[in-house]
């Protein structure tokens, strides 16, 4: 999935935990991909300062195993359409 979202040209967080952060840099962005997500069927958590230093504001993912690849690709797919609506991608 962390590499998934990588070629997609999205800055996830390294690591090895089921927790899958997504940097997005402003709060307002994270928030409003979090909303757009929602419609496109994924539930992301958006959160920002003051939970973590300004401009490192984030999207929350959480995989599990009873998500399958087509999930998960779903997901990427989502999230890369939703952050080029933001703007967040270009």
């Amino acid at each position: 999935f962390r590499a998934a979202l990588t070629e997609a040209g999205l800055k996830p967080l390294e690591g090895e935990t089921p927790i899958v952060p997504i940097i997005i840099g402003e709060t307002a962005d994270a928030i409003r991909m979090s909303e757009l997500l929602l419609d496109e069927g994924i539930f992301v958590t958006g959160f920002g300062f003051p939970v973590v230093p300004k401009g490192t504001a984030r999207l929350r993912c959480q995989v599990s195993a009873a998500h399958t690849r087509a999930d998960l690709e779903l997901a990427v797919a989502a999230i890369r359409k939703v952050a080029l609506k933001v703007g967040v991608l270009t």
